[in-house]
């Protein structure tokens, strides 16, 4: 497992991220993690969570690595992890482990997989949940109503009739019931991120909000 630790990347053994994940109460794992500055938000508030994310691109992880690495009473928080990998691609100690799974205004190609949705993402997604973890997947609704970028991606419409009829059935055939579901405009999104707060600031963007529950996978 490729892990960013400061300026530096280095590896980390099974074995090792086994024994930290022991040693807190509960993970939490965001998916796309970008600089990776909520990541390092919620460790600060949640010290016995292991907060790990993941993202394919290290110079972006770099300097919240770097923080993350300085004492507490510098805003650092020992309770951080970030993982360099993509969900096509990834580190088999990563698998079962995340009591909660974010994944937070997500673009490209994680964006249209778990639109469309694609099984094998969906799949690696479900994958990396512990038995009734929970996932939380926030999407800029409004992107689908932008007819350029939509048919670029390849994006569908996120109405009421395609959630019910397309992306909860394949959601819980991968194994992720869908417990909820709500469309929020014009208010702050209950997860904050940079990319997030770029998009909903100031704006009338809408997010759609999913929770969903980790369940056996429908035969």
């Amino acid at each position: 497992m490729r892990v960013a630790r400061g300026k530096q990347t280095e590896g980390l053994a099974p074995d090792t991220f086994r024994e930290l994940c022991r040693s807190h109460d509960a993970v939490l794992l965001d998916v796309g993690t970008g600089d990776g500055r909520f990541v390092l938000r919620h460790a600060r508030a949640h010290p016995r969570v292991l907060c790990v994310g993941l993202d394919p691109v290290a110079d972006n992880l770099r300097p919240t690595a770097a923080r993350a690495r300085r004492s507490p009473r510098r805003g650092g928080a020992p309770n951080t992890l970030f993982v360099i990998a993509t969900l096509e691609d990834l580190p088999a100690a990563l698998r079962g482990r995340a009591d909660h799974l974010t994944v937070l205004y997500p673009w490209g190609a994680l964006l249209r997989g778990l639109a469309q949705p694609q099984v094998r993402m969906l799949s690696a997604l479900a994958g990396l949940a512990a038995p009734g973890a929970r996932l939380d997947l926030l999407l800029n609704a409004s992107v689908f109503r932008q007819a350029a970028y939509a048919e670029r991606l390849d994006l569908p419409a996120l109405d009421e009739a395609y959630l019910d009829r397309v992306l909860a059935p394949a959601y819980r055939a991968a194994g992720l019931r869908i417990t909820r579901r709500q469309r929020l405009a014009g208010t702050d999104p209950p997860f904050r991120t940079t990319w997030g707060q770029r998009l909903t600031r100031a704006s009338r963007r809408e997010t759609l909000a999913i929770r969903a529950e980790r369940v056996g996978v429908t035969a």
